[in-house]
């Protein structure tokens, strides 16, 4: 099937006019996978020496935080993906690519954007050279292609079904392995608490014990040897 693409927006950005066109047939960019993909959304980008296609995928915002100063480090949680990560060049291990050229460069990886916090736009932006290798690209480059998925991400969030849709569509595909994460992680968590709950029996004993006053004398009555038994002498 040949892909299919509609007009979603264009923009007026620093350097020019850029048209975006969303797919309607879903391109799957990784041929090893055997199912589809409805959380991608696919862009086709052209504008001033620039041209080539961008993918969208919701991202889960859950970043390492420390509940306890004596406790496991361990990750925040949102039930529905509130992020994305925008791949706009070829990588490994990446959610989804792209295959963008912006000025001359041709673009490896991606970017997370995260919307329930501050994002910093100044991202880290490299091209690929020789086939597999990849280094930082030139200043003009970087700006425009910042400047750009910015625009790109604002134009997407604009859509709040298809946002919504594809959030959906990965917290279904991914709902059996985070199930059994937390589940894993629940049992960890009752042991502690259960530990914890022994532990706080046991200090509420003693508190009670050194705080009152005829809990205290009695106590310290009960530690006494016992009187020398003089009755049958």
């Amino acid at each position: 099937m040949s892909d299919t693409f509609e007009y979603a927006g264009h923009v007026g950005l620093s350097f020019g006019i850029v048209t975006f066109e969303r797919s309607t047939t879903e391109p799957n960019d990784k041929p090893w996978a055997t199912t589809d993909r409805p959380w991608v959304t696919t862009y086709r980008v052209t504008g001033p020496r620039i041209r080539g296609t961008v993918r969208i995928t919701p991202k889960y915002d859950e970043p390492l935080v420390t509940w306890h100063t004596n406790g496991p480090n361990e990750n925040a949680w949102e039930f529905l993906p509130s992020g994305f990560y925008v791949g706009y060049g070829r990588t490994h291990y990446a959610d989804c690519e792209g295959d963008l050229e912006v000025w001359g460069s041709t673009l490896a990886e991606g970017v997370h954007v995260y919307t329930k916090r501050e994002m910093d736009w100044n991202f880290s932006v490299r091209r690929r050279e020789g086939g597999i290798d990849d280094y930082p690209a030139p200043r003009g480059t970087r700006d425009k292609t910042r400047e750009l998925i910015r625009a790109l991400v604002e134009l997407h969030q604009e859509d709040a079904a298809l946002v919504h849709a594809t959030a959906a569509a990965l917290a279904r595909e991914k709902r059996a392995k985070r199930t059994a994460a937390l589940r894993e992680e629940y049992r960890e968590v009752d042991r502690m608490l259960r530990e914890l709950q022994g532990r706080h029996a046991e200090l509420q004993m003693r508190k009670s014990l050194m705080e009152g006053a005829w809990s205290f004398e009695t106590a310290i009555d009960e530690a006494a040897p016992a009187a020398a038994d003089t009755t049958s002498a």
